[in-house]
């Protein structure tokens, strides 16, 4: 039997046009991605000492997260003048409210 011929009752609409809370988990659930909001949320940081923070990131990783990060206006990026040019991250508003949502879910499950 395929997907297509399986009947979910209500839940139809939501498989097929897609559900807000799981794209907000897929978007979250990268396995660096609270690592990288935790980070970010504590201080702004450069690229090199963001990954030098991140034990085990490989820098591919790091940036791909970063550019997801911030096509979902949850980090920004800002580009220094200086020679050579370094770019720091931070969170946007949207992120520091999202990293409190995070820890009260975490808390939740640490009782």
């Amino acid at each position: 039997m395929s997907l297509n011929t399986l009947n979910y009752g209500n839940c139809n609409k939501v498989i097929r046009d897609g559900c807000p809370i799981e794209y907000v988990l897929s978007v979250l659930g990268k396995k660096w991605n609270g690592v990288i909001i935790n980070y970010l949320f504590e201080a702004p940081s450069f690229y090199n000492e963001l990954h030098r923070s991140i034990s085990g990131i490989s820098r591919k990783i790091l940036t791909n997260q970063l550019r997801e990060l911030q096509a979902e206006n949850i980090v920004s990026r800002i580009e220094t003048n200086n020679n050579p040019k370094k770019v720091q991250y931070a969170l946007t508003l949207k992120g520091e409210q999202l990293y409190y949502s995070l820890k009260t879910m975490a808390n939740l499950f640490q009782s």
